[in-house]
């Protein structure tokens, strides 16, 4: 029986030596420092260091929203203007570009024979109350003229010419003339989004009737060649 106790008790001690020994853990690898590699980045984001934009191709304006103010009549009016908005802290710039055609009525007896015929039409005109009256200037190849009124309506062309058959016996001619007229503008840019322009005192109360607008300027490469003039700055 005492032959069998230490067969076992030896089996038990090999065993033991060979958990020991044999049937060991598998040691841990060795972390890597993974730092210096280059972090990956999903499509629908960002790349690092840039801004997302609000939309796509968005890309920030190039300095502020430039803003003009007018029209106004003539360059009196848009040098003050100019020279107002400079005390408010703006950079403004004087800026003319073609405004509407100017229409008005010509009345005017046509084909005068003569200078002798053309000063006793004047004579006559006068002697009937028009002041009004001169004669134009003759031309080689055109006929004399002269003018008995210009008007801004025909109404008041058509009366005058009335006026002119009935005292004279003579039917003066009505024409329909076209000047062109500019319009002044002052251009401002405004330095950021919640800047505002007030057109208050851009006018003086002298001016009758005036109104001023606010609207965008217009772009370069539409925009009709203009005449640039420093701010304040009026035609001698």
């Amino acid at each position: 029986m005492r032959p069998l106790i230490v067969i076992l008790v030896l089996a038990n001690l090999a065993f033991a030596a060979w958990a020991l020994l044999i049937d060991r853990p598998p040691v841990p690898p060795v972390a890597r420092d993974i730092s210096h590699l280059p972090s990956l980045v999903l499509a629908s984001e960002p790349l690092p260091g840039t801004e997302p934009s609000s939309a796509p191709g968005a890309a920030a304006a190039p300095g502020g929203r430039c803003v003009t103010v007018g029209p106004f009549s003539d360059l009196v009016l848009s040098a003050a203007a100019a020279t107002m908005l400079q005390t408010r802290g703006f950079t403004p710039t004087q800026r003319d570009e073609p405004g509407k055609d100017l229409v008005s009525y010509w009345v005017y007896l046509d084909n005068v024979p003569s200078d002798a015929a053309a000063n006793r039409l004047l004579l006559e005109l006068r002697a009937i109350g028009l002041t009004d009256v001169r004669t134009m200037p003759a031309t080689t190849g055109e006929p004399r003229r002269v003018s008995v009124g210009l008007f801004t309506e025909r109404e008041g062309a058509e009366r005058r010419a009335r006026g002119v058959k009935i005292g004279l016996g003579a039917t003066p001619v009505v024409t329909e003339q076209h000047n062109s007229q500019a319009s002044y503008w002052v251009d401002v840019t405004l330095s950021s989004p919640g800047e505002t322009l007030s057109t208050e005192g851009l006018l003086p109360p002298a001016v009758k009737g005036g109104h001023l607008e606010i609207r965008d300027c217009p772009p370069p490469s539409g925009s009709a060649p203009v005449k640039a003039r420093p701010a304040g700055v009026a035609p001698q």
